[in-house]
């Protein structure tokens, strides 16, 4: 709409914000500033299909029930153990820079092969529809005043009470398009848009309609509409800001891209949490029926791009702290493993135990924790000790639910039933 004949911004002018006013910061006076609210942010980051955890975190060379690769070799960096190969070059890379900061997590069960299931087992701790998954539960209770407390690029995405602090970018940058208007432009139908006249005289209708005049914004339900249309207004140049800075248009073009634009928002401000998924090498997926060579491509790609990640974390400024290095946790993982023995078409069929991997702002690194029993299940864990040990718990998806809890000062009690793995939290 037009100006307002009041003080409120027109719609067009707000829709217009650029990057220009970024730079003055993403949120408005009066509201709390991340710079203000020490709190871990978070990037999650999610291998689509399954990755083979005998390729990465579990080196099983002496069990005859596992399939290794002829091209692999054990290796060990600190206390982590995991599969080597040439062909993978950035892991290696990867675990030499920062070990010390990373954690791998082995063993875990994600109770199902199915891949929709095993989505949401892994990402809500259960199956049901009726659950929000834990980047959506982390952003809700987000202190400070994020414009976008989830920024959603791909990947998996479950909410039930807390729809509203997602925001889906799209995997071509949608959202810029909606924040801008131009999404109106890409109509099958022309759209014919009022004039600015028009819009003067909509603008000037909803003000009186709304109670928009300050004398009225003290008075009743007429206030209370004035101040949720002011709030949506401030948040839609926010949202503007947001968006001309990290050029979210420019979005789906690769794994390393696309990461390094969840990062920019994270170091901004803009969001407690951001997530991806990623379908593999060339988009060939996880998933490995046939040709589980693939995982190797997959594993290289991935290291490649949480290269990049770790390095700005490790070299730029963080809000509150010396680095963002100190106060970004990111998670990596995959729905399930990959079955241990090759079938007939090169690849591996599904497998209910596997791993992930945290890394960066309060992770006890350098070392694994959990394992693989000689029947390639997954070995139980003493939460506070990290130890294995039969007298431990079986770990499953709701552990890494509290265990995030735990790291963004959220009391798991109220989401989760499981204890977090203690030794996890440095």
């Amino acid at each position: 709409m037009g100006r307002s004949p009041l003080w409120l911004p027109s719609r067009r002018a707000l829709l217009g914000a650029g990057a220009a006013t970024a730079a003055a910061g993403l949120l408005m006076p009066g509201r709390a500033t991340p710079a203000a609210v020490d709190e871990r942010r978070f990037l999650f980051v999610f291998a689509e299909g399954g990755w083979d955890q005998a390729c990465l975190f579990a080196p099983l060379f002496d069990n005859p029930l596992c399939d290794m690769e002829s091209h692999a070799t054990p290796g060990q960096v600190k206390d982590i153990p995991f599969v080597d190969s040439a062909l993978r070059p950035s892991v290696r890379s990867f675990l030499e820079r920062y070990a010390s900061k990373t954690v791998f997590i082995n063993g875990m069960e994600s109770r199902s092969v199915a891949h929709d299931v095993c989505l949401r087992l892994m990402t809500t701790g259960t199956s049901l529809p009726a659950a929000d998954d834990w980047p959506a539960i982390l952003a809700a209770n987000a202190v400070a005043d994020p414009v976008m407390p989830l920024l959603s690029l791909s990947g998996p995405s479950y909410t039930h009470l807390h729809g509203g602090v997602v925001a889906r970018a799209g995997k071509a940058g949608q959202l810029a398009d909606l924040v801008s208007g131009q999404a109106l432009a890409h109509r099958d139908s022309p759209l014919y848009a009022p004039s600015a006249t028009i819009e003067a005289l909509e603008d000037n209708l909803v003000a009186h309609l709304t109670g928009t005049n300050p004398v009225l914004l003290e008075r009743g339900r007429a206030g209370a509409l004035a101040q949720g249309r002011l709030e949506s207004e401030r948040r839609a140049v926010r949202a503007g800001e947001v968006v001309s800075a990290l050029s979210l248009e420019s979005a789906g073009l690769t794994l390393s891209d696309d990461i390094a634009m969840l990062v920019e928002a994270l170091a901004i401000g803009a969001c407690r949490c951001a997530s991806i998924g990623h379908k593999g090498f060339q988009g060939l997926s996880w998933d490995t029926h046939g040709v589980n060579a693939n995982q190797s491509n997959n594993f290289e790609e991935l290291f490649a791009a949480l290269l990049l990640v770790a390095n700005t974390l490790a070299e730029r400024p963080g809000l509150s702290h010396e680095t963002l290095m100190e106060e970004v946790t990111v998670v990596v993982c995959s729905e399930m493993g990959r079955y241990p023995q090759l079938n007939s078409r090169g690849g591996k069929e599904h497998w209910t135990f596997t791993s992930c991997l945290m890394f960066g702002a309060g992770v006890r690194g350098g070392r694994a924790i959990g394992g693989y029993d000689d029947r390639i299940a997954g070995k139980r864990v003493d939460l506070e000790s990290g130890d294995s040990t039969e007298s431990g718990e079986a770990l499953v998806p709701d552990h890494i639910g509290a265990t995030l809890m735990a790291l963004a000062d959220i009391d798991p009690a109220e989401h989760v039933a499981a204890e977090p793995i203690w030794a996890v939290i440095a």
